[in-house]
């Protein structure tokens, strides 16, 4: 009887919580932080060295690396918005406990439109010469943009509405900025798509300025009330 009761006693004690779950949820971080990441380091791909020879001058090499311009503006300026998405992809995550098949379902939409910037970001800069053409990648570069912002907010909504007994509580004040500024980022896009049929590609990008007004409201005048 003695025994049989030393035995129970060894038996695990399970709680509510998989003992495995923090470890599940780090997982489904490292593994969204390593997509971002190859999508960064992708960028640069396309990148070729100047071609040098023996016979080649220092106006030549300055040349070919002055050509490389406009692969220049597309990487930093891709890298910058990747590097957005992850932050506020971060964040997220910073106030995830739990997990479910709904959030990982979720989080695997958010992660698509990054694997594209790689492509898109090519795209665009390979047809930067061609005036004719440069709308089609032009478009494609911001549609992954405005998919890449309305997935993250479906991303959002999933873990800090739908399952928010599943995340650490975001302070007010936070979430609305998060908010905010998600969506004023997605709405400039969709104006700058909206605008690349009505006007030339030079002037579509007075669509930001939504974006650029509520940054530049969070900067100054915001600062200044408190």
């Amino acid at each position: 009887m003695q025994k049989k009761n030393h035995e129970q006693d060894e038996k695990p004690v399970y709680t509510h919580q998989h003992p495995k779950q923090d470890f599940q949820v780090e997982r489904i971080a490292f593994f969204s932080d390593a997509i971002f990441a190859i999508a960064i380091t992708l960028l640069v791909i396309e990148f070729k060295i100047p071609q040098i020879t023996k016979d080649s001058t220092y106006a030549q090499v300055l040349h070919e690396v002055a050509e490389l311009k406009y692969k220049f503006f597309a990487l930093i300026l891709s890298f910058a918005l990747i590097t957005n998405y992850w932050m506020r992809h971060h964040l997220l995550f910073k106030h995830l406990h739990n997990y479910n098949r709904q959030i990982v379902l979720a989080n695997m939409i958010s992660l698509l439109p990054m694997i594209f910037f790689p492509f898109t970001t090519a795209f665009f800069y390979e047809s930067s010469n061609y005036k004719d053409i440069i709308i089609i990648p032009f478009r494609l570069f911001i549609l992954n943009n405005i998919l890449a912002g309305a997935t993250s907010y479906f991303l959002y909504l999933t873990i800090m509405k739908r399952f928010n007994k599943m995340v650490y509580p975001m302070e007010k004040s936070d979430e609305k900025e998060f908010r905010l500024k998600l969506l004023m980022m997605t709405i400039s896009f969709i104006l700058v798509y909206i605008f690349s049929y009505l006007m030339y590609i030079e002037y579509t990008f007075i669509g930001l300025l939504p974006i650029l007004i509520v940054n530049l409201y969070d900067k100054y005048f915001k600062k200044k009330t408190q």
